[in-house]
């Protein structure tokens, strides 16, 4: 993590930052030999790409451009920006440090503007799960690169649903709420499970079994304002080499449309979109997911349907402890401690504002993030 006061230490540390090398065999003496350790180790930085993350820094700096500001779960934080946020940006912009700036600078006067972090903090629970419904749903589990994974049942998404929630939020400023619970929760806690990589990205599974013409097109400005938002506010959560759409049972008009949706996204996006028919799912899914991680409707063995809670894997049960069994509804936030990162509920019910500890997690001797050469890993 990088603050105006730590300038002068990042900015060496920055000048000794090394590649490391994305070989499945490469040597970390702290890394057992279990499941985690033995995902791919793909997600490392070039030292091409160590200085484009080195250079977006000081354009942050030099504009004085920072994604944290303020107070953050009552305790008040400097302006900063973390690697993991900013290589975000450089992926989606192919590591042009100027053009991710302005990507980045765009979305920080966007946050800003929609108060975002307050709105995802203070969103009332219940409407916080009328609108997690009708978007793609974590299933508790990650692929072999130890990336989440998410699945988004379009058959299963009411457009009575979405006239409900367009009354009340007519800007829809709260579609964005389910990819704050994916950037302030799942991502981290994810990361924070596999260590040794970056990793902010994620497997999309969207699946039209049983969609018809007039159900897509009632969704299509949903689904529009969906798209819009990943391109222009929440680059590379599908950008990376192993995040992707994966789309399901496409319907027999699918072709006549996809002339039209493609226009929603960006080139590099619509690259990493895959459509399968339902016979060809558990091929192709299972060469990124273990088939215990895969949902069973899929052809796999988890348990888990879509509007379940996440169903998490045993590295992360033993992590979080029984708040596993305890899943609560509502915005849940992933917050970094020197003693011990903590899993916090957020959002607002009858009784207010809610803040309890969900789980603490032990502390941590390596956070994801860039390795320097003397083993530091900065964050």
């Amino acid at each position: 993590m990088e603050t105006p006061s730590s300038r002068s230490s990042t900015s060496s540390a920055s000048s000794s930052i090394k590649s490391v090398p994305s070989s499945p065999t490469s040597s970390n003496s702290s890394i057992k030999d279990t499941r985690l350790s033995r995902r791919t180790t793909a997600n490392t930085l070039s030292a091409t790409q160590c200085a484009a993350l080195s250079e977006l820094k000081s354009l942050c700096r030099a504009k004085n451009v920072y994604w944290n500001t303020g107070d953050q779960e009552g305790r008040r934080i400097p302006p900063s920006n973390d690697d993991v946020t900013l290589l975000r940006y450089l992926r989606a912009r192919d590591f042009a440090p100027q053009a991710a700036f302005k990507q980045y600078n765009a979305t920080v006067i966007w946050r800003k503007k929609l108060a975002l972090d307050e709105m995802y903090r203070m969103a009332e629970i219940s409407h916080f799960e009328a609108i997690r419904r009708l978007m793609p749903q974590w299933t508790g589990r990650r692929s072999r690169y130890g990336v989440p994974i998410f699945v988004y049942s379009v058959s299963k998404t009411r457009p009575e649903d979405l006239l409900t929630t367009s009354k009340k939020d007519p800007s829809l400023s709260s579609v964005f709420l389910p990819a704050e619970y994916s950037t302030q929760f799942v991502q981290p806690l994810c990361a924070r499970l596999h260590v040794d990589r970056i990793m902010p990205c994620s497997i999309f599974i969207i699946d039209l079994t049983g969609v018809g013409v007039r159900h897509f097109w009632n969704l299509r400005a949903h689904l529009q304002k969906a798209s819009t938002m990943a391109t222009s506010h929440y680059p590379d959560l599908l950008l990376t080499f192993f995040g992707s759409f994966q789309i399901l049972g496409a319907p027999s008009f699918f072709p006549a449309v996809w002339g039209y949706i493609n226009k929603w996204f960006e080139p590099n996006l619509t690259s990493k979109i895959s459509v399968l028919a339902a016979s060809e799912a558990k091929a192709a899914l299972t060469k990124h997911i273990d088939i215990e991680d895969l949902p069973v409707s899929y052809g796999g063995n988890l348990p888990w349907e879509y509007g379940m809670s996440p169903n998490l894997d045993e590295e992360a049960r033993d992590m979080v402890g029984t708040f596993a069994d305890h899943w609560i509804e509502g915005p849940i936030t992933y917050v970094p401690r020197d003693d011990g990162d903590e899993i916090c509920a957020a959002g607002t019910e009858a009784e207010g504002l809610r803040s309890a500890v969900l789980a603490k997690l032990p502390v941590c001797g390596a956070e994801p993030g860039v390795l320097f050469e003397d083993g530091e890993v900065g964050v």
